[in-house]
């Protein structure tokens, strides 16, 4: 059980974001957000559920919702625009109307494999530079600082990767 801050929110959380800065593209990155946080469960401290609405830097607005408190299990993201629609799931990814199903995978061999490629070829992969690290963390705190402060805007400042 993890017992630095941010517990299981922040190991699981930051990849939850990246995913989500992925499908955002790097033309709209977030750029401020409000959130509320909860322990829902007493093993799971210092707080298990984050809840929060975040703004994109051309004004579009959106929520974040990830709990390790709750019996849900899903894992969902959902980007829509005039441009279309993206839906993303642990199995199956929807663009529009057109759908793909796949084997679930938990993503972390394909990681391990990308940073031992990038070891042995001397040239780390741009995804998993400590800038991309950094944009992912600032989001968990600043969804844990908004939190603690009952919900208060908290502007990003490292998401422009």
């Amino acid at each position: 059980m993890p017992t630095h801050q941010g517990g299981f929110l922040l190991d699981g959380g930051v990849h939850f974001v990246a995913a989500l800065r992925l499908l955002l593209g790097k033309n709209d990155p977030l750029v401020s957000l409000v959130a509320y946080t909860a322990q829902l469960q007493e093993h799971l401290p210092p707080v298990d559920t984050i809840e929060a609405i975040a703004k994109t830097k051309s004004g579009a607005v959106g929520t974040i919702s990830i709990s390790f408190g709750t019996t849900a299990q899903g894992v969902e993201y959902q980007v829509g625009s005039e441009g279309g629609f993206v839906s993303a799931g642990r199995t199956k990814f929807v663009v529009d109307k057109e759908e793909k199903e796949f084997k679930h995978d938990s993503g972390v061999t394909p990681e391990v494999k990308a940073w031992g490629e990038g070891l042995v070829a001397g040239k780390a992969n741009p995804l998993q530079s400590p800038r991309e690290a950094l944009a992912d963390l600032e989001v968990i705190e600043a969804c844990l600082r908004s939190g603690e402060q009952g919900g208060i805007n908290i502007e990003l400042k490292y998401q422009e990767v």
